[in-house]
């Protein structure tokens, strides 16, 4: 393990890695680019090569003492790197930034200001998705999208369908980890939507919106080191995701019993057996549509092909439609 002292910075920054160098240099330098200068970096090498970690903080100009590394001899997970790191430090502010996503160079001068002006716990930012493919050492953008476009605010609510507010997206106080606890070291995946849902039961986050100033990078289609979690160990998030929900479940039922929840499912199950009766019944209008234009499209040609010039005049001549 390389350590530095950790000063008393106001702000301290987790970058969980394993075997990725190119990503991780980029951090690296994302992080010193930011104007918010009062930040300490700790890095958790949660298993992987740790002469290529070493390397790139020996090689970034400008970290100084503001860096700390924890090698990891094995891998022990997202979540408990995470608290590794958290536990190593110390700082007012936490912020939990992995080695393949970015931030704008204002991110920490923004949300640290806005957590110096309000009460809230955390503060998040209008967050857009990069994409980008990884060939050798170059790392090449190929397009942008929003992320969660539709949200104004950070509340419960939103957070119980998906997570609104990914972990580069989020800077927040230290001390909110005395009342929630630590990042759940279970969770092979959505370890920072589970402690999301906590923090959002007992604090308010805030949220800055306009230009987007953190930004969560994607590579579809690359396997192995290379790939995003949430891509290529997308079955692992489902069965991680469902394991939350019914923690949660079990525990209101424990304290409400059954009776609330099974009338709802009912319900639930109700409106889905309707709408799926509605959906059959409208496709089997679409294909009724679809096979009386058929029959007309047939009728019409038949008809053009059956009626001669001289016929077509004789009709209209009957029909007074000419004199």
């Amino acid at each position: 393990m390389t350590e530095h002292t950790v000063g008393p910075a106001e702000v301290a920054i987790i970058t969980r890695t394993k075997n990725r160098p190119v990503l991780l240099r980029r951090a690296v330098q994302d992080v010193l680019a930011q104007k918010f200068s009062n930040w300490h970096l700790i890095i958790v090498n949660d298993g992987g090569e740790v002469a290529e970690v070493d390397a790139i903080v020996a090689a970034a100009t400008g970290l100084n003492n503001r860096v700390t590394v924890l090698h990891h001899a094995r891998s022990l997970g997202m979540e408990a790197a995470s608290n590794a790191g958290i536990e190593s430090s110390e700082s007012e502010f936490l912020s939990i930034h992995d080695d393949d996503d970015t931030w704008h160079p204002e991110f920490l001068a923004q949300t640290v200001e806005y957590l110096r002006t309000h009460d809230d716990a955390g503060v998040g930012v209008r967050t857009e998705i990069v994409l980008e493919e990884i060939d050798g050492s170059r790392i090449e953008e190929t397009g942008r999208v929003p992320f969660a476009e539709d949200i104004s605010s950070l509340v419960l609510g939103d957070a119980l369908r998906y997570n609104r507010c990914v972990p580069i997206s989020l800077l927040y106080r230290r001390d909110v980890h005395t009342l929630v606890g630590g990042y759940d070291e279970t969770l092979n995946a959505v370890g920072d939507w589970e402690f999301l849902l906590r923090l959002l039961q007992q604090h308010t986050l805030g949220f800055i919106d306009g230009e987007p100033l953190a930004f969560w990078h994607h590579r579809h289609g690359a396997q192995g080191t290379e790939g995003n979690s949430v891509l290529t160990g997308k079955e692992e998030h489902q069965r991680f995701d469902k394991l939350v929900r019914d923690r949660y479940l079990q525990d209101y039922v424990k304290q409400h019993g059954l009776g609330g929840v099974l009338f709802l499912a009912g319900e639930g199950k109700a409106q889905a057996d309707h709408l799926h009766q509605r959906l059959n019944y409208s496709e089997e209008l679409l294909h009724e549509l679809r096979e009386r234009a058929i029959r007309s499209e047939e009728r019409m040609t038949a008809l053009e092909n059956s009626i001669s010039d001289a016929s077509l005049v004789s009709l209209l001549r009957r029909r007074s439609v000419i004199a």
